[in-house]
């Protein structure tokens, strides 16, 4: 999959809500057509041919910030772009739901969103393989054609032909799957051997991102930050219990109002299965920085 800006995927996702806006037109009216997108429609008396920036995304706030860490999940592979099940079936379902066809009076506009090289398509797509592969832990998941091209950054074309190969390494199909479909270990094998595959970081000390984002820290709070989004979803529980520390132990960890110590930061490191001296290093180097009161 080429790689894209995020902004090129956001003003195709305003696109498709102009779109949308036309069929609520074409539904209920003007009024609640104006009050769906933001602005009433213009001379042309539809919002397709309308410019996309003239979309606020803040209307649609969770699908937008759904599509936006779902693009850091599939093109910034880091434990701070995790990914949820009900994010990646939510925009599934959005984009299965998108207008097929556009326009009131033109009679039937198209866009590339409607296709499968739609950028908004392609993140949705897929975070989607990219979940099955690496976060869902069911390995009697099946890859399509399409979702292999996608997480090996090639083209399907290109898939098809490793599959018809009759070498000993080639990417071996279901028997018999209509429509063509790989088995979970025969996709982890080939697309280990794949240049274009960037495997999620397994250890702290292969990502990048993180390793970064800790450095840059400046403040306990940015910190903790760090620590919350490392741990994901019930972090305060799950990690309480790594620990074997009361909640009320954790907590200053997790907003900010820790006092150092260094034994507390590199159990803390461990649990998170961080680097534990440049932890350790940057708990110090904050609570140095910021002055009492001031965290």
């Amino acid at each position: 999959m080429a790689e894209f800006s995020k902004e090129q995927m956001l003003d195709e996702l305003r696109t498709i809500f102009l779109f949308e806006a036309d069929h609520v037109l074409i539904s209920s009216g003007p009024t609640k057509a104006a009050a769906f997108i933001g602005f009433p429609p213009g001379d042309k008396g539809e919002y397709v041919h309308e410019q996309a920036s003239k979309v606020d995304l803040s209307l649609f706030a969770d699908i937008t910030g759904s599509f936006e860490r779902a693009y850091e999940f599939v093109f910034n592979r880091s434990r701070l772009n995790a990914f949820g099940e009900h994010e990646v079936q939510d925009l599934q379902v959005f984009m299965e739901g998108t207008p097929r066809v556009g326009g009131i009076s033109s009679g039937g506009e198209m866009h590339r969103f409607m296709t499968p090289d739609g950028y908004c398509r392609a993140v949705a797509d897929a975070a989607l393989a990219r979940w099955k592969l690496e976060w869902a832990g069911d390995e009697s998941a099946k890859f399509t054609t399409r979702e292999l091209a996608l997480l090996a950054n090639m083209s399907e074309g290109a898939v098809r032909m490793a599959i018809a190969d009759k070498t000993e390494g080639r990417l071996k199909a279901i028997p018999g799957s209509k429509p063509v479909a790989v088995d979970f270990a025969e996709a982890k094998r080939w697309l280990s051997g794949r240049r274009g595959f960037a495997p999620w970081p397994e250890r702290a000390a292969d990502d990048r991102l993180l390793a970064r984002a800790i450095r840059d820290a400046e403040t306990p709070k940015e910190l903790s930050r760090l620590i919350g989004q490392i741990a994901g979803i019930g972090a305060a529980d799950r990690l309480a219990n790594v620990l074997g520390w009361p909640a009320a132990d954790l907590q200053p960890w997790l907003d900010g109002s820790f006092s150092f110590d260094v034994e507390r930061a590199g159990q803390v490191a461990e649990a998170l299965e961080l680097d534990v001296p440049m932890f350790v290093g940057k708990a110090l180097e904050v609570t140095l920085r910021t002055p009492k009161g001031g965290r």
